[in-house]
């Protein structure tokens, strides 16, 4: 997710530290990114074609749904796991 990390202090209600379940650390670093991403800012550039305004339009419904972008090794992991295990 990150290359480096950082500590930080925050001070939550008890009720509210007592639902989360599992590795706190990783469910806030979510929850941080989760919003950071409902919060970006709308790309400055504009798709000349159709294709781009689809591809944009796609990417965009994608992010609403959680998902981010593939980096290089995300795409090489996603093929060998429609190749069933092959490289």
């Amino acid at each position: 997710m990150t290359d480096s990390l950082q500590i930080v202090s925050v001070k939550l209600p008890l009720s509210h530290l007592r639902r989360i379940r599992g590795n706190r650390s990783s469910f806030l670093r979510e929850a941080v990114e989760e919003k950071l991403l409902r919060e970006a800012p709308a790309p400055s550039w504009k798709p000349q074609t159709a294709l781009g305004r689809n591809l944009l339009r796609l990417r965009e419904k994608s992010r609403k749904h959680g998902l981010e972008p593939l980096d290089a090794r995300g795409i090489s992991q996603e093929l060998r796991r429609r190749r069933g295990g092959l490289s």
